[in-house]
């Protein structure tokens, strides 16, 4: 137990905050990816971002889904804000799902990497594809952090669930936790 503690409480102390930041960056370009209208600054800014790989044949932007590796379109869409259709018909025009499939090159966050291991930073960037994954990660590391040092039962630990636990309210004088009532 004692390995999978310390490197739960690790990844909580050290790199929470690089997960969270990704995590909440990937939603943001999910939600623009699903949102972006059909403009002309978003076709432009698609063309911009795509020439550059098909003209060099570098990897394009993939993550794998279900076993296949695929064109990241949300991430192209949150990257450049065009829209679904225009990824779609640029992507059909340049036959770009297969040279993503031959070709996959990693979607990086613009999140600083802040977190270090041996003293040195613990990636490069976290990558769109990987920003769910590491969040569950980190979740499961709360959970046995929470778990183990809590003393919690089964399924007391299990029952938690999301906002369970509020933020204490200030007492009248704007004063948060036990220094509240005088004699504590």
């Amino acid at each position: 137990m004692g390995p999978l503690l310390i490197w739960a409480m690790r990844m909580i102390d050290d790199l929470a905050d690089d997960i969270l930041a990704a995590w909440a960056e990937a939603q943001r370009l999910i939600q623009i990816a699903g949102t972006a209208p059909g403009t002309p600054a978003g076709e432009a800014a698609l063309r911009a971002f795509l020439d550059p790989l098909i003209v060099a044949k570098a990897p394009l932007p993939a993550r794998l889904h279900r076993g296949k590796m695929m064109l990241a379109r949300n991430y192209i869409g949150g990257i450049t804000g065009a829209s679904a259709r225009q990824i779609h018909r640029v992507a059909e025009r340049e036959g770009l799902v297969a040279a993503a499939a031959e070709r996959p090159g990693p979607c990086p966050l613009a999140t600083p990497v802040t977190g270090r291991i041996a003293g040195r930073p613990w990636r490069e960037a976290v990558d769109f594809a990987e920003a769910a994954t590491l969040m569950r990660h980190l979740g499961t590391a709360a959970f046995i952090t929470c778990s183990f040092l809590t003393g919690m039962r089964p399924g007391e630990a299990l029952g938690l669930r999301t906002g369970c636990c509020p933020d204490p309210e200030p007492d009248e004088d704007g004063r948060i936790g036990p220094e509240q009532r005088p004699g504590r």
